[in-house]
């Protein structure tokens, strides 16, 4: 790249992060008092062509947004209060070629799944060293998001093989201290469950979110079923009532329920009771400014997403992307 150009693709990405592309959301659905219409604006610019961001998280501790790219399996670091992301992790990190969910800990850690390399890798959020690696115990899957209880352990879904895992902080401890790749533990066969793969060929369970009161609310992507887990006795039943189809990333605090529905640009909000004993939709926003959202992150009083673009050159079609941005949304 000239440096002529390059000065022109800062320029223009700059002018993105300011809210040069602000707009308003094209739907709006509430169930209860009107809303207010709610924008979609440019938070953030994220730097390279091939990125397709999938995956966004944010450090409790420094603020720092981390954004995974599916397209080249890089991490990057957008600093807390900033426009701009940089590179933390480099594509072809520990092998890595496509990055799916990746999730910022309590306790300084970054872990990035690798989506069909079947791994989940553990990195110091600062340094970037890595802290330990673990595995699926299948010759293939993918292995796509993550959420963390209140005790720190972490809980992962596949979305080719029926099964969520888990890492305890023990299980860290011991992988961190073997310094060698880890077996995941299959903490829950989903075989039998009403949340049993019937379509191997596309994608399964994807987002997953730890709801206050001692369960887990994970999405079937393909089929649109949202699935309650109970983290004490692995009890596994069908949310009633509720259907997202293209479920993506997932996102939870203070009783709502967020979800990135992928295909059709659109977020829904949900109401969920302590443990997730009952779901209700809430309010629906579609907008094609969301640029395909993969994931969603409640930062403060709004939204982050990522556009993914997966429909202009990604997994979702032909074409060409324009610069990766992160949305934000104020009002929903």
């Amino acid at each position: 790249m000239s440096p002529s150009t390059s000065k022109r693709l800062r320029t223009r990405l700059n002018r993105l992060a300011v809210g040069g592309a602000a707009a308003l959301c094209a739907t709006v659905l509430a169930a209860g008092p009107a809303l207010a219409a709610p924008t979609v604006r440019t938070a953030a610019a994220l730097p390279g062509f091939g990125l397709y961001p999938e995956s966004l998280t944010q450090d409790p501790t420094t603020g720092d947004l981390f954004v995974s790219a599916y397209g080249d399996g890089s991490v990057l670091r957008v600093p807390a209060g900033g426009t701009q992301a940089s590179v933390f992790l480099p594509s072809g990190t520990d092998g890595r070629t496509h990055a799916a969910g990746v999730k910022a800990d309590r306790s300084g850690r970054l872990w990035v799944s690798g989506g069909t390399d079947r791994s989940v890798t553990v990195y110091d959020d600062t340094t970037g060293i890595r802290v330990a690696r673990f595995h699926i115990p299948f010759a293939s899957g993918g292995v796509n998001d993550l959420t963390f209880g209140p005790d720190g352990t972490a809980y992962l879904t596949d979305s080719f093989n029926p099964a969520v895992y888990r890492v305890t902080p023990q299980q860290l401890a011991a992988a961190r201290a073997q310094g060698a790749d880890t077996p995941l533990d299959a903490w829950r066969d989903l075989t039998g469950t009403p949340a049993d793969y019937t379509q191997h060929s596309g994608i399964n369970l994807n987002g997953i979110a730890y709801v206050d009161g001692g369960a887990l609310l994970t999405a079937n992507t393909t089929t649109g079923a949202l699935y309650r887990i109970a983290t004490d006795t692995g009890e596994v039943t069908a949310v009633p009532g509720i259907s997202l189809p293209g479920a993506d990333g997932l996102a939870y605090r203070d009783g709502k329920l967020w979800a990135a529905l992928n295909r059709t640009n659109t977020l829904v909000r949900l109401t969920v009771t302590a443990a997730a004993r009952s779901v209700g939709q809430d309010a629906v926003l579609s907008s094609t400014a969301l640029q395909i959202p993969t994931s969603v992150l409640r930062s403060g009083d709004h939204l982050l997403v990522t556009r993914s673009q997966y429909d202009k050159g990604g997994p979702f079609g032909a074409g060409t992307p324009v610069p990766f941005t992160l949305a934000e949304v104020d009002g929903f």
